[in-house]
């Protein structure tokens, strides 16, 4: 595997066309500043969603495909709403 470099001048010149590479490739490429290694452009972790979070997610995916489900316009709304629930239960 080759690895992909480039120079301050060409990282600064070009760097979307960079980032983009290697957010496609999953490379990173090691920017070399005075013939040595400066820094390193790598691609962001894509962590995956531990269990609660993906059924929260589903959750609302589900309540927001729900034609009956009233969105809040705030969070105190929100609050509201559930503390008078909380009280008629």
């Amino acid at each position: 595997m080759t690895t992909m470099t480039a120079s301050v001048r060409d990282a600064r010149n070009h760097f979307s066309k960079i980032a983009n590479e290697v957010n496609l490739t999953g490379q990173p490429v090691t920017v070399f500043r005075n013939s040595k290694p400066w820094v390193v452009i790598s691609p962001a972790a894509h962590d995956v969603p531990n269990a609660a979070t993906l059924r929260a997610m589903a959750e609302a995916e589900e309540m927001a495909s729900d034609p009956n489900h009233h969105p809040y316009d705030t969070f105190e709304d929100m609050m509201n709403a559930l503390n008078k629930a909380c009280e008629d239960a």
